[in-house]
Parts: C-alpha cells; structure tokens; sequence
C-alpha cells in the first residue's frame, strides 16, 4: 500500500493538497492576535488596574488589591492595609467602578473614579450601607507593571463606623 503525499481528505471528504493547507495556515498566522498599540496603550493598562482592584474587593481578597499598590510611593500604605483588611474581613463587597479618562504622561497619570460600594454584614444580616465617591487614583508605571501611588480620599475604604 503506498501512501499519496500531495493529496488529503479535508473537511467532508473533500480532496485536498497539503500545499494549499499549509498556505492556508501561513496566511491565518500573518495576521496579528492583538496590535501592538492595544497592548502598550496607558489608558487600557490603568483601566485594567482599577478593575482589578475593584474585583479584588468583591472577592474580599485584600492582599490583591493592596499589591496593585506602590507601597514605598503611597502615602498611608499601612492605613489602608489594616482598613482594607477590617473592611473584607467583616463585609460582603460589591464593588463597581466607572473611570473617568485618564490624564497625564508617560509614566504617571491620574483618573477621575466613580466608585460604588455596597457593604453588608457577614455575620449577621443587616442593613446594606451604599457608598458612592469620585476618587482622584493617581498611577505610575513600575517595570512593566501599573501601580496605584495615590488615592483621594482614602477614607472612602474605613471600614464600617458603628451606626451607620
């Protein structure tokens, strides 16, 4: 039995050459998965931090979103992080986000960030507080890596006051 080289079944048994296969796939990898521009874009790159930092706080993951943060560059590191801490620990989060256009260059900018909360209690089954802020985020470039260095006002993360 001798085995033709130049001819395979395709798709539905249709006789095809390998060469034509083989130019088929050349033209398909031609074509770049993601352009270059999307990749380095500052906008995209900041975007992509807050949400992170957003998502981080619903899944009550305080160590991620405290290391989106410049802890030598930010004022108040340890505030935050014990605040931080206080908040995922006794209150379900759900956290959104809307980010304003960021401004500045190359390697800092700042955005305007409409930040809701809504925070209920784990143990028991309270009232639901609802925060809303625009917060000023400003971010720096570290390596290849965006960080958060400053975030105004800081007391929108305090954790819960008695009362409210």
């Amino acid at each position: 039995m001798v085995a033709r080289a130049s001819l395979t079944k395709g798709p539905g048994g249709v006789r095809c050459h390998r060469l034509g296969a083989i130019f088929a796939l050349v033209a398909l990898l031609a074509f770049p998965i993601a352009a270059p521009s999307q990749v380095s874009d500052p906008a995209t790159g900041i975007k992509r931090l807050l949400l992170d930092a957003s998502r981080s706080l619903q899944s009550a993951n305080a160590a991620l979103f405290m290391g989106l943060f410049d802890r030598a560059s930010f004022d108040g590191y340890a505030a935050l992080r014990d605040d931080i801490g206080a908040l995922t620990a006794h209150r379900r989060i759900a956290s959104s986000v809307s980010i304003g256009a960021p401004e500045g260059g190359p390697e800092q900018w700042t955005a305007s960030v409409d930040w809701l909360l809504e925070l209920t209690p784990k143990l028991d089954p309270g009232p639901l507080e609802r925060r809303r802020q625009t917060l000023r985020v400003s971010v720096r470039k570290r390596g290849k890596h965006w960080r958060i260095v400053g975030l105004a006002p800081v007391g929108f993360f305090a954790p819960a006051q008695p009362g409210r």
